[in-house]
């Protein structure tokens, strides 16, 4: 298998994971042309925007830790946590998706959804989902 197939085939395998454990929350609340879209997208990012994917992941959880021990989610650490989670955002609906109010949609879903929850407070701590919703709002308003 060439290098090419074999990125081809983990950014298929990552879009399959996604659909089994959010795909139908995501279709029911999103509608199938916005879900489509965003693995349209993922399907369509080049080496470089996928390994910035993932550096960008990684970066988030670390500015998170950052920030909440400044406490201050309106902070100028916080609001560059908030305006990486943009660019990820971004990343995976693509530029032309992104809007302000559809973030604060998905900040909100955050806290209503244990799976969020543990992904935050698992990677900076009990509270980084709060905390990273609290930022969110004070970047994005």
């Amino acid at each position: 298998m060439s290098e090419h197939d074999a990125f081809e085939a983990l950014k298929r395998h990552a879009i399959e994971e996604n659909e089994r454990a959010y795909g139908r929350e995501a279709r029911a609340r999103h509608g199938d042309d916005a879900v489509d879209a965003a693995n349209e997208r993922l399907a369509s990012l080049s080496r470089d925007e996928w390994d910035e994917k993932g550096q960008l992941e990684r970066a988030i959880r670390e500015q998170l830790r950052v920030a909440m021990a400044t406490g201050d989610p309106a902070g100028e650490p916080a609001r560059e946590l908030a305006r990486m989670h943009a660019r990820w955002i971004a990343l995976h609906w693509g530029e032309g998706r992104y809007s302000r109010e559809a973030h604060q949609g998905l900040a909100q879903m955050y806290l209503a959804d244990e799976r969020f929850r543990a992904c935050y407070d698992t990677a900076a701590g009990e509270g980084a989902t709060e905390f990273l919703i609290a930022a969110l709002e004070s970047y994005l308003a």
